[in-house]
């Protein structure tokens, strides 16, 4: 226990040094080209929204995006306050906006900066959030509009997600392979593609996917996966716009439970193990983005410290104003399953529903439902994780359902190993 304390201790701590360290740097990178960049995309970015002869593709496509946060994305990358360190900006995170309240108008607040300056605006921050996306968008746009970013982004995400893919058949498990695909398709997958903020979550997913199925064995030799899912954690608060960020446990949690398939284990050392992982992942995600809270206040007083633990207490409140925690629960899941419309994705839950049925009545009739019954519980309490999120987060998972509904993908690719494990066609001997 306290070589588990120890290194989870000096992860997170090293974790906040390099990730503060690194914003940092990146605050010194010069902005006058990121604002030349950005405002040769604004009439693409946006104002072509605005305009009657626009292109109707591409106002279609605007509407699949997730305008207001990539607009904000876009002004925390070229703002630089004078009189202002590159810390202080690490920390608080500043933009200029129009309104000067609790409310912000991003988009509008965006083409005002970079077509009129920013005289008449106000000066806000967002220190509740690490921001780690910067780290690229900051570089990328030095480099490239935002309509050549938009394009470079979407072939990024669709190539690196083939690839972990294509790696799953190479390391013969197709069943992987064919999850993540499965999961993708459940995720809207156009949005993600086009958007650089719907897309984080998944790309540390992946990331995470693609390492367990390279090193696996040298991670679980070593004895560090209760670190790996803590640095997963880690990377998710810092990378992340609290958008669907169970996805990073849930997914890399049944990678790990489907590469373990065929060694034997006892309950305790199923249940025990399980629970670690999980525990690892909540104290890197909970640590590193509550780290910055703590750093930012004690440092410069910003006062995000308080200002964030009401934005929780907010975002886990009942919702619309409800006495009860418990009343807001079926509103809050008639919002998140409105976004499945297509009846497609009904039949590919009752598709999977059926295989796992199926095949495991062949296993009760063969009585050889041992052999798979622990795993498969394993695999349906990770399937589990995304309703509780939505059901512990129920005002932030509503208000923002067009995204948030993201994390019954993860469900979904937990069912779908518990067919894979069931069906037996993609088991692997353990060797």
């Amino acid at each position: 226990m306290l070589r588990r304390i120890r290194n989870a201790a000096v992860i997170l701590f090293i974790s906040v040094l390099t990730g503060t360290l690194l914003l940092t740097l990146a605050f010194c990178l010069p902005v006058d080209r990121i604002r030349e960049n950005v405002k040769a995309s604004l009439y693409h970015m946006l104002e072509v929204q605005e305009d009657e002869n626009g292109d109707p593709d591409r106002k279609a496509l605007l509407a699949q995006k997730e305008n207001f946060t990539e607009a904000l994305m876009v002004q925390n990358a070229f703002e630089k306050v004078d009189g202002r360190s590159p810390y202080e900006h690490a920390m608080y995170i500043y933009h200029y906006d129009l309104l000067d309240g609790t409310t912000w108008a991003t988009e509008e607040s965006l083409v005002t900066s970079l077509r009129q300056g920013t005289d008449d605006m106000y000066l806000r921050e967002y220190s509740k959030y690490w921001h780690g996306y910067l780290l690229f968008l900051k570089p990328l746009l030095m480099l490239m509009t935002w309509s050549g970013l938009e394009v470079f982004w979407f072939v990024f995400v669709l190539l690196f997600t083939v690839v972990v893919s294509a790696v799953a058949f190479i390391k013969k498990e197709p069943g992987i392979g064919l999850g993540i695909l499965l999961a993708f398709a459940y995720m809207k997958p156009v949005r993600i593609l086009i958007s650089v903020d719907m897309s984080i979550c998944w790309m540390v997913a992946m990331g995470a996917v693609l390492y367990l199925l390279l090193r696996y064995g040298v991670l679980k030799e070593k004895q560090w996966t209760e670190g790996f899912f803590i640095i997963v954690g880690v990377a998710t608060s810092y990378m992340d716009f609290l958008t669907y960020p169970v996805v990073t446990l849930v997914i890399p949690l049944c990678t790990v439970l489907l590469l373990e398939r065929g060694n034997v284990y006892s309950i305790k050392e199923r249940i025990t193990g399980w629970l670690w992982n999980c525990l690892s992942w909540v104290y890197g995600y909970v640590g590193m983005w509550g780290m910055k809270w703590l750093v930012a206040e004690v440092t410069l007083r910003t006062g995000t410290l308080r200002n964030a633990a009401w934005s929780v207490i907010t975002r886990t409140e009942p919702l619309d104003g409800r006495q009860s925690f418990f009343t807001g629960i079926m509103r809050m899941l008639e919002d998140i399953f409105s976004q499945y419309g297509s009846i497609w994705y009904m039949v590919g839950i009752i598709f999977v529903a059926v295989l796992i049925l199926s095949a495991l009545a062949v296993h009760i009739i063969k009585k050889q439902w041992k052999e798979v019954l622990p795993v498969s519980l394993e695999l349906l309490a990770a399937a589990m994780i995304p309703l509780g999120w939505l059901v512990f987060t129920q005002n932030h998972s509503a208000i923002h359902c067009v995204f948030t509904f993201r994390v019954l993908g993860a469900s979904v690719y937990a069912l779908w190993c518990i067919a894979v494990l069931f069906t037996g066609v993609f088991f692997r001997k353990n060797k």
